[in-house]
């Protein structure tokens, strides 16, 4: 796909799995806080507007940013990616887009903590806490996001295409392969997210302050159990997100494969779509 087209297809599924997997975020962010669950739908989808915007981007940024880096590694050349640079392109991909998703992530999880509207926690944590506050926990958040990229623009489509040619049905495959990267990715991320939900939640640093200091308290705390608190929810998050982006990609990319013209007419609809695949 194009530069244009990685950046719209992210910005489009996004909305999608943010609404639908909120629950999740607000559950994981308060188990890794070690804040009471709750089950009401008014805190479950608490910080939806704040989580759109952020996952919209993201999304956006991180789909965009993965085809730059892919495209750089390859310098022109007309060959495939190695596995390594294939997960180096999602990696450096994910910690780009921390600069974006950080300080959305701090209204967030600001706003699931105390409530109140996204713009009155943009006004309050402006107030208090200055413009800095908002990148508090970026370095959490870039370590956190460059595994979650891997696990969406790598892992998952290899899995998927293992599984396919193993003989699995191609929904079947992308389900069963979203699900093991996601797990994969969560398990991996859950620390840096367990640092950064803590840091975010914790602007007066009463117990959590910067990055090692956070590190430290979570294992005084709890030992090695601690930053994995919350992991359950994070892993069903990434299932969930990875499972929704390969349907989409695959029902979508086709049809975007058949770009590169302005001739939309009946009569050359059928040769373009069998040329991208669409029709065999």
């Amino acid at each position: 796909m194009t530069d244009l087209q990685n950046l719209g297809f992210g910005m489009v599924c996004a909305p999608v799995f943010t609404f639908i997997l909120q629950p999740t975020m607000y559950l994981k962010h308060a188990r890794m806080q070690g804040l009471p669950l709750t089950w009401d739908p008014r805190c479950l989808w608490r910080g939806t507007a704040a989580s759109i915007c952020n996952e919209t981007g993201q999304a956006g940024l991180q789909f965009l940013t993965t085809g730059l880096y892919k495209k750089l590694i390859l310098g022109g050349a007309s060959r495939h990616l190695t596995p390594l640079e294939d997960v180096s392109a999602a990696s450096a991909a994910g910690a780009t887009s921390a600069l974006y998703v950080s300080p959305l992530e701090s209204v967030t999880i600001q706003q699931q903590r105390f409530g109140g509207d996204m713009a009155d926690t943009c006004r309050r944590m402006y107030r208090s806490f200055g413009l800095l506050s908002f990148g508090r926990g970026f370095v959490a958040t870039a370590l956190r996001d460059s595994v979650y990229v891997v696990g969406m623009m790598s892992a998952t489509p290899c899995f998927e295409d293992r599984l396919t040619k193993s003989g699995l049905g191609a929904t079947t495959g992308s389900l069963v392969g979203s699900c093991a990267a996601g797990v994969m990715a969560g398990v991996i991320s859950c620390p840096f997210d367990c640092i950064k939900a803590c840091m975010k939640g914790d602007f007066e640093r009463r117990t959590y302050g910067t990055f090692t200091e956070t590190a430290r308290s979570l294992w005084r705390s709890g030992g090695a159990a601690r930053p994995f608190h919350g992991v359950e929810w994070r892993c069903a998050n990434l299932s969930g997100c990875f499972f929704i982006v390969a349907l989409a990609r695959r029902e979508l990319e086709p049809y975007l494969l058949m770009g590169g013209t302005t001739d939309f007419s009946m009569e050359s609809l059928p040769e373009r779509m069998a040329s991208a695949g669409v029709l065999r």
